[in-house]
This record gives C-alpha cells, sequence and structure tokens, in this order.
C-alpha cells in the first residue's frame, strides 16, 4: 500500500475533515484514516499520539482556516457583500457548531488543551460576531438596509445558519444565495 508522495499532517487533517463530515465524530477511527490515506495506521501516530489530539489538531486548523478567510474580505466591499461573503463562510465551516461536541467526548487526559482551543474559539467567535453585527449596522445606516430590521435577529439568521438541515441538500452556495436573497429582499412575491 504504498503511496505516489509523502504523507503532510495537513493530508491526515484534510482527510479527517472528509470523514467528520460524512459519517460525525464517531466515525472518525485511525484505522479509517489510515485506509482511505492508503498508509499504516503506526504512520498516523507519527503525527499524532491517539484520535483525541488529532481532533484537536483538526479543530485548531478549522478554526484558522474560517479566520483567515474571515480576514481576506475586502474592507471596501459595501457591507452587504461582506455580510454575503461571511455568511458562505460560515456555511463551508459548519462543522464548527460540532467543536462543543467533540470537547465533550475527548477521552484522552488531554482535556486542559481541549478546554484552551474551546476559549480560543469562543474568542474567535466572538470577534466574528462583533464584525458581523458592525456590517449589518452599517449596512442600515448607509440605507442599504431597512433601520427598523432588529440587527440581532438578522445576525441570528447569519450566525445559526450552519444548524439549517437544508445545507447539504441545497449546498453552501445555494444556501447563501436563497438565504441571503430572503434577508435583503423579503420571501414575498412583489407586483412587477
Amino acid at each position: 500500500m504504498g503511496r505516489k508522495k509523502a504523507l503532510t499532517k495537513q493530508d491526515v487533517l484534510d482527510v479527517t475533515g472528509k470523514v467528520l463530515q460524512a459519517e460525525g465524530l464517531h466515525g472518525v477511527h485511525f484505522k479509517k484514516i489510515a485506509d482511505l490515506l492508503e498508509v499504516g495506521r503506526s504512520t498516523l501516530y507519527e503525527y499524532f499520539k491517539n484520535k483525541d489530539e488529532l481532533l484537536l489538531a483538526y479543530m485548531k486548523n478549522m478554526m484558522k482556516e474560517m479566520n483567515d478567510k474571515v480576514d481576506r474580505i475586502p474592507s471596501d466591499d459595501p457591507p452587504n457583500h461582506k455580510l454575503f461573503q461571511l455568511l458562505q463562510i460560515i456555511l463551508e465551516h459548519a462543522q464548527i457548531y460540532q467543536i462543543d461536541k467533540m470537547i465533550q467526548d475527548l477521552q484522552s487526559g488531554d482535556k486542559n488543551a481541549a478546554i484552551y482551543y474551546k476559549n480560543e474559539l469562543d474568542v474567535d467567535l466572538m470577534k466574528t460576531y462583533d464584525l458581523m453585527m458592525n456590517w449589518i449596522s452599517e449596512a442600515k445606516e448607509t440605507g442599504i438596509w431597512n433601520k427598523n430590521m432588529d440587527s440581532g435577529l438578522i445576525g441570528d439568521l447569519i450566525f445559526h445558519s450552519i444548524l439549517f438541515p437544508n445545507r447539504k441538500r441545497l449546498g453552501v452556495d445555494e444556501l447563501a444565495s436563497q438565504l441571503f436573497g430572503m434577508i435583503e429582499y423579503g420571501v414575498a412575491h412583489k407586483p412587477g
């Protein structure tokens, strides 16, 4: 079962993400990941001591990836365009919702690391939430969005969209487009 290229830590994290998406937390096993990577299980132990360490590394990697994407949203875009991009990023990283569950299920003695990453995640999510709320306020102040709409409700729709079960059926782009269309234009069929 030789590989044509050298295995990297990122390869392991990428496959872990695919398994998590397909099967959830309890589907993640070193044997399954090793089989998908076409390597022996012992190869994974060169990168991670155990499943919990792998999951913590995955969580940290996912948090960094999401933060990097949020940071790349152009600051000179109109606020509603920034919010649409943020919605897409949130939907792409819906697995973040599973992080609390992952931390609760960790079995190893690495609870301190898990709590540290959980706290780090909370700080990052609050930073993203505050940024989103600023963009919502900006959209209302500039007249792009109705000032009478509750900012918290708009924020909840965007931020909690990861819980919508239609994400898998519609796909990230379609769900983002439809949800954002509802936020910006409503769902009423307007007479033309």
